[in-house]
């Protein structure tokens, strides 16, 4: 399922280009935006950028109807697209977000308690210190522990644990540096969805997505002191050691087992049942079952498995 962020007031491709100033607006200016997401957007009326090496191709297979682009962009247009073509796409796109969604730089820090517009289960156990955000859902049975924050946007399901002092939800480290020197922090307009009876350790920290939404899948277990940044996607039954760093849009299959103290770098898509141990640093993809060690990460024909089961 791909995301969107709606806008509360809609508005035109032609008004996001006067306020960018020197954009050049290709195709027709009066087509609409409702809605921002990445190119993989499926919503009506979407805006996205795009500064990939292969742009026209991307262009091409897009939903979005309104595109942020490099002047060099020389794509064959559809019917259905509009192009906003400027000189640095991830500062229009910033600037524009910052115009359309004022308030998605960071969430608000939730003040002990629950807000009245959270959605917390009856069974559910909440800790008194714990400070629960608005748009928040938390399912039957699930307990989240003393000092935990769990901000805006963020769905947690049934029969989970919360161990003291997490922090779900506030936005990762991610920034754009300007032709002029400044560095301005990248919009999470996405949140945080967590399935069924996940675990998840003290002062571990779950980052809300950018463009889309972080995710762990049911079953999933992690320890204490885990780092999950912005749109990173556990599969179900992943075990994810404590100390573990998993960068963004990092993808861990379905029962894959992380060691302790192991790091997984942006963009890296581990395969089902793999293992990676303490330690290690994986820099890139790995294969479903594949067993991994060092630094930088690399195969080895077999490892013993860890985590789950204790050893005799």
């Amino acid at each position: 399922m791909t995301f969107a962020r709606m806008l509360v007031a809609p508005t035109t491709a032609r008004s996001v280009s006067e306020r960018l100033g020197e954009a050049a607006l290709i195709g027709n200016p009066d087509r609409r935006v409702r809605a921002i997401g990445a190119l993989s957007v499926l919503a009506d009326d979407a805006l996205a950028f795009c500064d990939a090496a292969r742009a026209a191709e991307r262009l091409a297979e897009t939903n979005a109807t309104v595109v942020i682009v490099p002047r060099s962009v020389a794509a064959a247009l559809r019917d259905d697209k509009t192009l906003i073509a400027v000189t640095d796409v991830r500062s229009a796109f910033i600037d524009t977000v910052a115009w359309l969604c004022p308030d998605s730089a960071r969430p608000a820090d939730p003040p002990p308690g629950v807000d009245r517009g959270a959605a917390i289960d009856e069974g559910a156990t909440i800790a008194p210190s714990a400070c629960i955000g608005a748009n928040v859902v938390i399912g039957a049975r699930t307990r989240i522990g003393p000092g935990t924050v769990v901000y805006s946007d963020t769905e947690i399901g049934r029969d989970c644990i919360v161990g003291a002092n997490a922090s779900i939800g506030f936005v990762g480290l991610a920034y754009h540096d300007r032709a002029d020197g400044r560095r301005s922090f990248f919009p999470h307009l996405a949140g945080v969805r967590i399935g069924d009876r996940v675990d998840i350790g003290a002062m571990s920290c779950i980052c809300r997505g950018m463009l889309s939404h972080t995710s762990i899948g049911d079953d999933a277990k992690l320890g204490s002191l885990v780092y999950v940044s912005h749109g990173v996607v556990l599969g179900a039954r992943a075990w994810i050691s404590a100390g573990t760093a998993i960068a963004g849009h990092a993808a861990v299959g379905e029962d894959a087992l992380l060691g302790i103290g192991a790091v997984v770098v942006d963009n890296v898509a581990i395969g089902t049942e793999a293992m990676v141990a303490g330690g290690s640093v994986v820099i890139r993809h790995a294969n479903a079952g594949a067993r991994l060690h060092g630094v930088p990460a690399h195969e080895v024909p077999a490892m013993r498995r860890f985590g789950p089961t204790p050893r005799e």
